[in-house]
């Protein structure tokens, strides 16, 4: 059955400055900051292949190429991220040569009919401020509302919306807590719970207090902010594993959600994490309450997941890797029996749960899918029918969110190009690119562009409105 998206609705790619950069240029060319995620890949040994952000997918010295692709494509809207690595010298002042860049870089955007949604925190900080402590040091809120301002009044001609952070639940749990992503888990784990729950509140802190430099730097400007969402479902009918998902749930998004809208952690959550939890007043929760002040809410969406109870767990829940489909990160991405509907599922638990307390609209800014992406050198045109597969079904579940009246307005795929995907470095697993990137060998391959299937798959698409 066909499905036609309203005529205002916006199709959209995300991506990420330190993901795709090149950040052996940048140090070179605008002697900006090393990088956190640098450092971890250098030595923590979680990064697949220890490979860095270096070579990304060379948009420092190809980002007309990249335009001219958006172009050909029949983009009009584009989210990426400024790097503060990049764009601010050591001292807080702003590093010139990279302004010059994302200022040139932006305008060829605006000339092409391409608005620009600009990320502000997008996981990367320089290492130095890591040395600090990273997001347990408060002070980082602090130089983060200062960034904000800078950013807002060099490059906020250009940027038609701002997502001031991107994914807290990564920046924080999945850090300091898991340890997968930078900075990882710190050595005393017994400090990991506690220091991931300071980190998470300090990024809430830091939002509002962005929120309030923007809105008196450039009260026209449109503010917004993404956060992951990852539906919880019980692995059984059994009471256990129905409190499993419930407490999996409120750790992964409403832990974010909560005190953004009521101004408030959930009490639940609170009760769970005890002494772990971080000291703060309530002038705090004051500052992070911008959630119904919000223009959208991002949401970033991947998969659902399956939980049940487990005695051995510090939170006693845990992920069970059911039988299905998945992609080649070994995502389940369609399990039985209620995938892909897991996106209308959380739609609407998100809408209904949080309109009454100020949510307008909301953006899918992240939806993609892993495939392994291999070039033979010769072909013009990459197959990837599963990635197909996965954006139109779930692009199915968002128009049927929109027909129940949530106000669902806009999706970015998850992501133009093929780029440094984190811990997962540049392994060809982890490729959620619809335009492929030749690094083969690595770091010396032709950096050429190959579309996709699905790149010509969403070109149609964006054309027609008309999804069959």
């Amino acid at each position: 059955m066909n499905m036609t998206f309203p005529d205002n609705f916006r199709f959209g790619v995300a991506d990420a400055d330190l993901q795709v950069i090149g950040e052996d240029r940048t140090r070179a060319e605008e002697d900006s900051q090393p990088t956190m995620w640098d450092h971890f890949a250098r030595h923590s040994g979680k990064a697949f292949g220890n490979h860095t952000p270096g070579i990304g997918a060379d948009r420092f010295t190809r980002w007309r190429e990249d335009v001219d692709i958006m172009r050909k494509m029949g983009l009009r809207h584009y989210r990426t991220s400024i790097s503060m690595s990049r764009f601010l010298h050591e001292n807080g002042d702003v590093n010139s040569k990279a302004a010059e860049w994302y200022t040139n870089y932006f305008r060829s955007l605006k000339d092409a009919g391409i608005s620009v949604y600009a990320t502000l925190h997008h996981w990367d900080i320089p290492q130095q401020l890591n040395e600090k402590g990273g997001w347990t040091n408060r002070d980082i809120v602090d130089i983060f509302g200062k960034f904000a301002g800078k950013v807002a009044g060099t490059l906020g001609e250009y940027i038609d919306e701002y997502f001031i952070l991107n994914e807290p639940w990564c920046s924080s749990l999945l850090s300091y807590y898991e340890g997968t992503h930078a900075p990882g888990r710190p050595a005393d784990d017994a400090q990991a719970l506690p220091q991931a729950l300071l980190a998470a509140h300090n990024l809430l802190l830091a939002q509002g207090v962005a929120y309030q430099v923007l809105r008196e730097g450039a009260p026209k400007a449109k503010l917004a902010t993404s956060i992951n969402v990852q539906p919880a479902y019980a692995y059984s009918d059994k009471s256990e594993d129905i409190e499993a998902a419930r407490i999996a749930g409120a750790s992964y998004y409403q832990w974010f959600f909560d005190p953004m809208f009521i101004g408030r952690y959930p009490e639940s959550m609170v009760e769970l994490y005890g002494k772990a939890m971080p000291k703060f007043g309530d002038d705090d929760m004051e500052v992070i309450k911008v959630g119904g002040k919000l223009d959208a809410l991002g949401i970033n969406y991947y998969r659902g997941a399956l939980y049940a109870y487990d005695k051995n767990a510090q939170l006693k829940f845990s992920e069970v890797k059911a039988d299905g489909p998945t992609n080649d990160l070994g995502w389940p991405i369609f399990v039985r029996p209620i995938y892909p509907e897991a996106m209308y599922d959380i739609l609407g638990q998100v809408y209904y749960s949080y309109e009454p307390f100020g949510l307008k609209r909301i953006y899918i800014t992240e939806n993609g899918m892993a495939l392994k992406s291999v070039w033979d050198g010769k072909s013009s045109v990459l197959e990837d029918d599963r990635r197909i597969e996965y954006m139109r079904e779930h692009l199915r579940q968002l128009g049927e969110s929109i027909k129940r009246g949530i106000p669902v307005e806009a999706y970015f795929t998850w992501t133009l190009l093929d780029n440094y995907e984190w811990a997962e470095g540049y392994r060809p697993e982890s490729a959620f690119g619809l335009i492929h990137v030749d690094r083969e060998p690595l770091g010396k391959g032709s950096m050429d562009r190959v579309w996709k299937k699905s790149a010509y798959w969403y070109r149609d698409l964006i054309k027609s409105r008309v999804l069959t």
